[in-house]
């Protein structure tokens, strides 16, 4: 009976989520153990870092690509604006941190995560410790569709954010909310999965079945929401062609971690559920290209250094 439970946990067939609704279903998505193990096997490689990659080699593994994309984010938040080391950073949906403690690495600032899930924020801050970056890297267990705090306004120089903005309730509302709380001249950096431009919302229905999202974005109203929230110059690189990379190496960190995961807490008809919803988006990529994912930059008005 506990193996069906947790089986079903996460699995959010045939449902698309209202604005009320997706916070909670997010925490089910990743905070619970075994989505956790599943998550840090087959899109972290064993590392913190939660979200897609750019692949360099053939050889490439999930954890190298995502690697790849870490070090393109940066690069394009520090052309957006300069990163020092008196910056502040707000990593939103900070996850394990991944990202957080390369920047403080990085550039020597500190870096406020705001995230929903209680266990990756205890990850977070005790591998930036491990790190030797416990004294810049905090993070402030939140849900961000609730809103900002209010005396937060004006306090970042930037703000970075890796496949969080599918999960939000509202994408105009967190959008004006992140604008409100950047400082003159500040950049906001950010990546997105999202729906390609013309596609079906039925043919995406392999990733909403696996995660809690409401509508999925298109990369032109993600500009145009920018433009629409006060922000200038928005841009957007499109590495939607590494998607499909990354989709089947998802299933071969499967295949080839399988009983490792099961020995972790995964059951086997989770993983067969993600097994079948990743080799269906491999192939929907591969003929059709519905989904799109990419580096989104932006900043607010003010100097530019």
């Amino acid at each position: 009976m506990t193996s069906v439970a947790v089986a079903d946990k996460g699995d959010f067939k045939d449902k698309q989520f209202a604005e009320t609704e997706v916070a909670d279903k997010v925490v089910e998505q990743y905070d619970e153990e075994h989505a956790r193990v599943f998550y840090k096997y087959v899109m972290g490689g064993g590392g913190f870092d939660i979200h897609y990659g750019c692949f360099r080699s053939p050889t490439d593994t999930v954890f190298e690509a995502s690697k790849a994309t870490n070090e393109r984010l940066l690069t394009f938040m520090d052309w957006t604006f300069p990163v020092t080391k008196d910056s502040y950073v707000l990593d939103l949906g900070s996850g394990h941190g991944g990202i957080s403690h390369e920047i403080a690495q990085r550039f020597g600032c500190k870096v406020l995560g705001v995230n929903i899930s209680p266990e990756q924020n205890r990850m977070n801050l005790e591998e930036a410790k491990k790190l030797g970056v416990g004294d810049l890297v905090k993070v402030k267990l939140l849900n961000f569709n609730d809103g900002l705090p209010q005396d937060w306004s004006n306090t970042f120089t930037h703000v970075i954010s890796c496949e969080v903005l599918c999960h939000a309730a509202s994408k105009p509302a967190i959008l004006k909310e992140l604008k409100r709380v950047l400082k003159p001249g500040g950049a906001f950096i950010f990546t997105d999965i999202m729906g390609a431009e013309g596609a079906d919302e039925k043919v995406l229905k392999d990733f909403t079945d696996r995660n809690a999202t409401t509508k999925m974005a298109r990369p032109t109203e993600y500009l145009s929401e920018l433009r629409t929230a006060g922000y200038l110059q928005p841009s957007f690189l499109d590495f939607s062609a590494h998607l499909v990379y990354y989709f089947q190496a998802m299933v071969d960190q499967i295949s080839k971690h399988r009983d490792a995961m099961m020995s972790e807490g995964c059951s086997e008809e989770y993983l067969a559920k993600w097994m079948s919803s990743l080799t269906s988006r491999v192939d929907i990529q591969k003929e059709h290209k519905v989904f799109a994912w990419g580096i989104f930059t932006a900043r607010v008005e003010g100097h530019v250094y």
